[in-house]
């Protein structure tokens, strides 16, 4: 079982590209399709509905409300202003064209996010030479989508925007945090899988984007999904190797560590890098996750003879699987 999760974390930075790429679709691509011409095209809308993962009430209500944006001109209109006000963070322009039609923020548009999905910007997009995404800048237009929340529209709709919401870096822990709160409160399951791929969850996806106190929340309050506990490996063979690939600093097969691995574990870009790995695994062991996958990390540790680091395990309670602290001790201060 350990291979064939390591063997799949080796592959991590193809997977997030995708993964990435797939979001992004969703949250500017797949939306674009939602506009004026289908209030003109009923059957357009119907047919492109059938095609998406939502359920029976979602296409209904959005059905709903292009059947009524159509019977009304005027609201359709402010409604197409509205959605430029918020794209283009116009908290005035957007309260006037609410004030004018309170019903606009009811309305079920979108089948990913609404409204609230525009507040999520993605700038200098970058792709690899498969097309997928390598690269973005990240941005969040938080007044706005606290603007439109305290002005009545509902925090949880569907199941797409809380892993818009973890995977955008713009978007601090603590105000991931207070969202998913409200979420949960508006009736979301933590257990949630993420449409269209259904081996993510909010908790392994809080803990892969860096966002400790909202994977903290999510796994105290829900249940674990079933690739919780080989979380490790994604440490190990995702985040640090693929933190030594991006650097040029690559292992050598079999976990051999090289000279210039080494020596860029040495500086304060791996220190930096570091600290925020052991800030996700405090929260995993926390959460009683398994301990028998971090030996992969004690494994890349004592290659690199990064003392600190295997020290830090120990103070988070692992027990080191071998002597290797010892061993490294002797080495560095000759006892």
């Amino acid at each position: 079982m350990a291979n064939s999760f390591k063997n799949s974390y080796f592959y991590i930075g193809y997977i997030r590209r995708v993964f990435l790429s797939l979001l992004l679709c969703f949250s500017f691509g797949l939306t674009d399709e939602f506009n004026a011409t289908w209030i003109e095209n009923w059957q357009k809308a119907n047919e492109i509905l059938d095609t998406l993962k939502i359920s029976k009430k979602q296409k209904e209500d959005i059905l709903n409300s292009i059947k009524a944006l159509k019977e009304n001109e005027n609201e359709l209109k402010e409604f197409e202003t509205l959605s430029l006000c918020v794209k283009n963070g116009d908290i005035e322009c957007a309260k006037k064209s609410i004030e004018k039609y309170p019903k606009l923020l009811s309305y079920k548009f979108h089948p990913y996010g609404s409204l609230l999905t525009a507040t999520l910007k993605y700038k200098n997009i970058e792709r690899n030479k498969y097309g997928f995404i390598a690269k973005v800048d990240f941005g969040f237009d938080e007044k706005m989508f606290d603007f439109l929340v305290s002005k009545g529209h509902r925090v949880y709709g569907d199941d797409m925007l809380p892993f818009l919401l973890l995977q955008n870096e713009a978007v601090s822990d603590e105000k991931c945090l207070e969202i998913i709160k409200k979420m949960r409160d508006d009736g979301m399951d933590l257990g949630i899988k993420m449409p269209y791929n259904e081996n993510l969850s909010l908790d392994t996806v809080a803990l892969e984007y860096y966002k400790p106190k909202t994977a903290a929340y999510i796994l105290k309050n829900g249940q674990k999904s079933q690739f919780f506990n080989g979380f490790p490996l994604k440490i190990a063979y995702g985040h640090i190797m693929g933190f030594f690939n991006e650097n040029n600093a690559s292992f050598e097969k079999k976990l051999k560590a090289t000279p210039k691995s080494i020596e860029l574990s040495k500086s304060e870009k791996y220190k930096k890098f570091i600290d925020k790995e052991f800030e996700i695994l405090k929260v995993y062991l926390k959460a009683n996750g398994d301990e028998k996958f971090i030996a992969e990390i004690e494994k890349i540790f004592t290659e690199l003879n990064d003392k600190e680091s295997l020290e830090k395990l120990e103070k988070l309670g692992y027990k080191l699987k071998k002597d290797n602290l010892e061993n490294i001790r002797r080495q560095n201060f000759g006892k």
